[in-house]
């Protein structure tokens, strides 16, 4: 009977989820993006472009698989979300039927923040993450990775995030530690796996290392600096930020505090504690941990998305602990269910607030511009970044001056450029039309803006703080 209580909690999530999605969810920039980049985009094109995006291939050659089917979608927004359910059912059947973990704790995880909300609600290729995880996981537990599944498996979750190499790298600690595991650690098994995640690592390097505009790619990944402050709020944020979320503000928008960073080492001890009497699990642990903290602090900040990553490999080394309702357990399930519970409630605001307000003011502006603007009557877009989200619910490509070309995605750190009004006029006249649509997430106030006419604000307030001003410039 346990396994049909497990096959039906897959099927209550994921149907739970779906209902999220298709009746409340709004796309936001970087979920559109990536299929932008698919749909929009040759295949050599799209790999060559992702060291823009600072993302590896796996999501968007994924995606890419999905864009024959547009011809039976009447919204590119409802293949997006399908593309990405479908990775998080084969997630949740790996960790309710495959992960040896008692299942309340599944239960509490699995509607927490970060499973839910984070990986499973918002369509981005860190649920490729938790899926790769947790099947490396399944396979190290189950003593099957000696076939070729879980080198592949090693070599494909470096191709997700960045997060994804790092988890890979401290399970690989893992293998490499535990002697017990007479099937899957002989020499010439971990030396397959070890080239797996060798060549993993490399792909992932050729793929995203930044090439061509140097200076502002250093900018952009060293934007604190090396320096304590950045190493105590990346601290903050990966320890009491993400195993105790909502107990402290968010740290990548007010910073650490004397609370946060007290908390953070509680979290850490009580991780210690939990972990230290399995060595080859307590090492991984460490090793990822020290890697998240090295690269939040030094290279890219983030924020509670990417920080969450870690709770993943939490889970997963959890798993391997292999705990159950017993005595002995009783201190370890503690720990780990308090910091599920905080997750779980942290998950809750977050699922009230898309319910009742509102993600983003995109949809709402593409909506509008698909309702009310002729097709032939052209859309420019000022800032290309902010604008792709509406391009999506709009349906329909804008176009960016000075190139006067029509675009859907943005290349990351082009520079913003404000057209003058004159240039839209010739615009205009260039396209033989006698007005144009001007689509901007700023007001365009001022002397210089003058001839422009409001149309509609949209810029009620939301969760992503992201605004839409339309205007209307007739040329005569």
């Amino acid at each position: 009977m346990r396994w049909r209580i497990e096959h039906l909690l897959v099927i209550i999530f994921t149907g739970l989820l779906g209902v999220f999605k298709f009746n409340f969810h709004e796309l936001w920039k970087d979920e559109w993006q990536a299929w932008f980049d698919a749909k929009d985009m040759g295949l050599g094109e799209m790999l060559s472009f992702l060291n823009y995006e600072g993302h590896p291939a796996l999501w968007y050659l994924y995606l890419k698989l999905f864009v024959p089917l547009q011809s039976f979608f009447e919204q590119d927004e409802l293949i997006i979300q399908w593309a990405h359910l479908l990775l998080v059912l084969v997630s949740f059947y790996l960790l309710f039927v495959k992960l040896k973990t008692p299942l309340p704790i599944k239960i509490l995880y699995a509607a927490g923040y970060f499973l839910f909300f984070e990986y499973g609600l918002i369509n981005r290729a860190y649920v490729f993450v938790v899926l790769f995880a947790f099947l490396i996981t399944y396979l190290i537990q189950s003593q099957k990775g000696k076939k070729n599944l879980l080198p592949i498996s090693l070599f494909l979750i470096c191709q997700t995030e960045v997060y994804g190499l790092i988890i890979a790298g401290a399970l690989m600690v893992y293998l490499l530690y535990d002697t017990e595991m007479d099937l899957i650690t002989s020499t010439k098994v971990q030396a397959r796996n070890l080239v797996a995640l060798a060549v993993g690592v490399l792909v992932f390097v050729i793929t995203v290392f930044p090439r061509g505009n140097e200076d502002d790619f250093t900018r952009a990944y060293n934007q604190t600096g090396f320096s304590v402050e950045s190493i105590l709020k990346s601290f903050q944020g990966l320890q009491s930020n993400t195993f105790l979320i909502g107990i402290t503000k968010d740290t990548a928008a007010q910073g650490y505090t004397t609370f946060g960073l007290v908390s953070s080492v509680v979290v850490f001890a009580l991780i210690f504690l939990l972990f230290h009497k399995r060595r080859p699990i307590l090492y991984s642990w460490l090793s990822g941990f020290l890697v998240f903290l090295f690269f939040a602090s030094f290279i890219y900040t983030g924020g509670v998305r990417q920080w969450g990553m870690l709770l993943i490999l939490f889970f997963c080394l959890v798993s391997l602990m292999h705990l159950k309702w017993e005595r002995r357990c009783i201190y370890p399930l503690l720990i780990v269910a308090v910091f599920g519970v905080f997750s779980l409630v942290h998950g809750v605001r977050g699922l009230h607030y898309d319910l009742t307000g509102s993600f983003t003011n995109a949809k709402k502006t593409g909506l509008f511009l698909k309702e009310k603007v002729p097709i032939e009557v052209p859309i420019v877009g000022i800032n290309k970044f902010e604008n792709t989200p509406v391009i999506g619910y709009a349906d329909r490509k804008f176009y960016s001056l000075p190139s006067g070309e029509p675009f859907s995605y943005f290349r990351w750190l082009e520079k913003v450029y404000i057209p003058s009004v004159q240039e839209l006029k010739l615009f205009a006249q260039f396209k033989g039309v006698g007005g144009l649509v001007i689509v901007s997430p700023r007001k365009l106030e001022g002397q210089a803006f003058a001839e422009l006419q409001l149309w509609q604000s949209f810029d009620q307030a939301n969760f992503k703080q992201e605004n839409y001003y339309v205007y209307s410039l007739p040329v005569r």
